[in-house]
């Protein structure tokens, strides 16, 4: 029965959002790890500084060719990695992203009717403001996956 291992490892914010994105397949490493194929790697974003940023990902690793060959040295290897995150989850956001635009624009054009009824317009100002700010969000995180 084969075991799976997982490793946990910290990537700089360019090379995390490559993975995620899928146009980053590999990542070179010193081999202190006994990395195998099947194995998955957790990828934890840190920023400049070191500082974990709260982004997680994982990726599989479907090869691993070892150092001491072509031009790797003895210690390092190449990991082949397949991105496990969802396309699926990715176009779920940005479908769910749309609708919530729509239902603020909706929610922001019934402002002024609300006002001339003569009722208070904070709640509906805030459920606005509130959708809003993960709209951005939304659009943030597509942006860095599509990005070219």
């Amino acid at each position: 029965m084969n075991q799976v291992t997982l490793h946990e490892v910290k990537v700089q914010p360019v090379h995390f959002r490559e993975v995620l994105a899928g146009r980053k397949t590999h990542e070179v490493r010193l081999n202190d790890r006994d990395y195998r194929a099947g194995d998955v790697l957790i990828l934890r974003e840190v920023d400049d500084n070191g500082d974990d940023t709260g982004q997680v990902m994982n990726a599989k690793i479907t090869y691993v060719q070892r150092g001491d060959h072509f031009g790797l040295m003895n210690g390092w290897c190449v990991l082949s990695l397949a991105n496990t995150t969802p396309l699926q989850g990715i176009r779920l956001i940005g479908y769910l992203r749309d609708r919530l635009k729509e239902h603020c624009d909706y929610l922001e054009a019934q402002v002024p009717v609300i006002k001339q009824t003569g009722n208070a317009t904070d709640d509906a100002t805030r459920a606005v403001e509130a959708g809003r700010c993960w709209v951005d969000e939304a659009n943030h995180f597509t942006e860095a996956v599509s990005a070219d």
